[in-house]
C-alpha cells in the first residue's frame, strides 16, 4: 500500500518522500532518513582501513624476513597462518552476504528490501578480499611450504602416500587455476548484483529486479560449488591428510551466519545515527534474529555431524585432525566454540523479545563474529607446528602478537571500507518495487 502526497501530485512536484505502512501512516523516504549525513564516516573509514593495513604489514614482515631463519622458518609460518586466518574471516564477511543477496532475490523476500543494501555493500568488497590474498600467494611462490605444506619440496612430504593419491587435485598449477576461477565467479556476481541494485535507484526500472533474480538463479549454483571448493583449497588442504566431505558446508554455514551478524551490527550503527526510521523496524529485526538463530543451529548441526561421522568411522586420516585439537590448550578453543558459538546465542535468540531488541541482537551478533574468528583460528592455526611423526599430527597453541595483528588487520580493512560504502549512497533500494511490502512488513509469530 503506497500513500502519495496529494498536493505534490496535483502540482507536479518532485517525487513524494513518503510511503504508507500497514496502518496507513506515512514513512519518511527523504534523504535525511535514507542517507547518512554528508561526509559521515570519511575520516573513520580512512583511519580504520589504514590501521588495518598497518597491522597486515606488521604481520607480514616476519613472513618475508624469517623464511630462512635458524628456527626453520617457524616464525614466518606462524605469522603467515595468523594472517591467513584474518584473510579467511574477511573473505567470509563478503561471501556470506553475497550468498544471502542471491537467496533473498530468489525467494522474492519483500521484507528484506529494507536491509538488502547493506548486504550488497559487504558483498561488493569481494575484490578487496582477493587483493589481501596477494601477499599469501607471493610468500607461497617464494617458499611453497610457508603455509601450504603439500607444496613442500621435502622428499618425505613428496613421498607421502596420501599426498601422492591426492596429487591430481593438490598440485600448484591446478591450485592457482582454481583460485582464478573462484575469483572470477565471485567478482562477477557481486559486481553485477550490486550494479543492478544501484541502477534501479536511478531508473526505477522493475525489469532490473527480474534480471537480479535470473542472475541469482544460476549464480547460487556457481557460488555454492566455488565456495565449497575454496574451503578445501584455502583451509582443509592446509592439513592435506585430512578428509571431510562436510567441510564445504561447514565453512558456508559459518560465512552465512557471520554475514547476518555483520548486517545486524551495521544496522545498529545506522539506527544509532537516526536513519531508517520506520524503514527498519522491530519487525525486520525479528526476521533478522530468526535468520541468526536458524544459522546458529545450522552451523552447530553441521559441526556436530562432521565430528560425529568422523568419530564413528574412526579412520586415522580423519581423526588426527581432531586429535591434534584436543590437547596442548586447543581443547579450550573447542569448548569455547560449543558454549559461545552455539549454546549461549541459541538460548538468547530463542526469546521473541531478544530478536526484536537492537541492543540484544547487536550484542549477540558481535559475539558470533568474534566466535567465527575463533572458529577459523581453530581450523587454521594448529598447522603451524604440524608434522607427521609416526603418522601422528602434532600441533601446539604458541600464541603470539601476530595472532592478534594477523586477524584484526584484514577485518579492520573490511570495516573501514564498509564504513565508506555505507556513507556513500542510499541506505536501501529506494525504487525497488517491493519496498512498500517491506515497509508494511509485520511478524505474527
Amino acid at each position: 500500500m503506497t500513500a502519495v502526497n496529494a498536493n505534490a501530485h496535483d502540482h507536479g512536484h518532485a517525487h513524494d518522500h513518503s510511503h504508507g505502512d500497514s496502518h496507513g501512516h506515512h514513512v519518511d523516504l527523504s534523504e535525511a532518513n535514507t542517507h547518512m549525513p554528508a561526509g559521515w564516516g570519511k575520516t573513520a573509514s580512512v583511519v580504520v582501513a589504514a590501521l588495518g593495513a598497518l597491522l597486515c604489514i606488521a604481520t607480514l614482515v616476519p613472513v618475508f624476513t624469517g623464511m630462512s631463519a635458524d628456527d626453520g622458518g617457524k616464525a614466518a609460518k606462524h605469522a603467515m597462518s595468523s594472517y591467513h586466518v584474518g584473510f579467511v574471516v574477511m573473505l567470509g564477511m563478503t561471501l556470506g552476504p553475497l550468498g544471502l543477496v542471491m537467496v533473498l532475490n530468489l525467494v522474492k523476500a519483500g521484507w528484506a528490501i529494507s536491509v538488502r543494501r547493506q548486504l550488497e555493500n559487504m558483498a561488493s568488497l569481494v575484490p578487496v578480499a582477493i587483493v589481501l590474498l596477494v601477499p599469501t600467494i607471493v610468500a607461497t611462490l617464494m617458499k611453497p611450504d610457508v603455509l601450504f605444506k603439500w607444496m613442500s619440496s621435502d622428499i618425505a612430504v613428496k613421498g607421502d602416500s596420501i599426498l601422492q593419491e591426492k596429487s591430481a587435485f593438490l598440485n600448484p598449477t591446478f591450485f592457482y587455476i582454481r583460485l582464478a576461477i573462484y575469483f572470477v565467479i565471485w567478482i562477477y556476481l557481486a559486481t553485477r548484483l550490486c550494479r543492478l541494485s544501484r541502477e534501479q535507484d536511478s531508473t526505477g526500472n522493475k525489469q532490473l529486479t527480474v534480471q537480479a533474480g535470473l542472475t541469482s538463479a544460476w549464480g547460487i549454483l556457481a557460488f555454492a560449488l566455488s565456495v565449497a571448493f575454496a574451503s578445501f583449497d584455502l583451509i582443509k588442504a592446509l592439513d592435506y591428510h585430512f578428509f571431510s566431505t562436510m567441510f564445504g558446508v561447514y565453512w558456508f554455514a559459518g560465512n552465512m551466519l557471520t554475514g547476518i551478524a555483520m548486517l545486524a551490527l551495521t544496522l545498529a550503527v545506522i539506527r544509532a545515527n537516526g536513519r531508517l526510521k520506520g524503514l527498519v523496524t522491530a519487525e525486520h529485526l525479528h526476521d533478522l534474529g530468526k535468520l541468526m538463530l536458524g544459522f546458529t543451529v545450522f552451523w552447530a548441526y553441521i559441526t556436530f555431524s562432521q565430528y560425529f561421522l568422523i568419530w564413528y568411522a574412526n579412520i586415522p586420516e580423519e581423526t588426527a585432525w581432531f586429535m591434534s585439537r584436543d590437547k596442548n590448550g586447543w581443547q579450550y578453543f573447542g569448548l569455547a566454540l560449543i558454549l559461545l558459538h552455539f549454546i549461549l546465542p541459541f538460548l538468547i535468540l530463542l526469546w521473541r523479545q531478544s530478536k526484536r531488541s537492537m541492543p540484544i541482537l547487536a550484542s549477540v551478533a558481535a559475539l558470533l563474529v568474534a566466535m567465527h574468528c575463533v572458529d577459523i583460528f581453530f581450523c587454521i592455526r594448529p598447522i603451524v607446528y604440524l608434522t607427521y611423526v609416526s603418522g601422528e599430527a602434532v600441533g601446539k597453541v604458541g600464541l603470539s602478537w601476530v595472532d592478534i595483528t594477523g586477524i584484526l588487520g584484514p577485518i579492520l580493512v573490511f570495516v573501514g571500507l564498509l564504513i565508506r560504502k555505507v556513507g556513500s549512497g542510499p541506505l536501501l533500494p529506494l525504487k525497488d518495487p517491493r519496498l512498500p511490502e517491506a515497509i508494511a512488513h509485520k511478524n505474527y509469530v
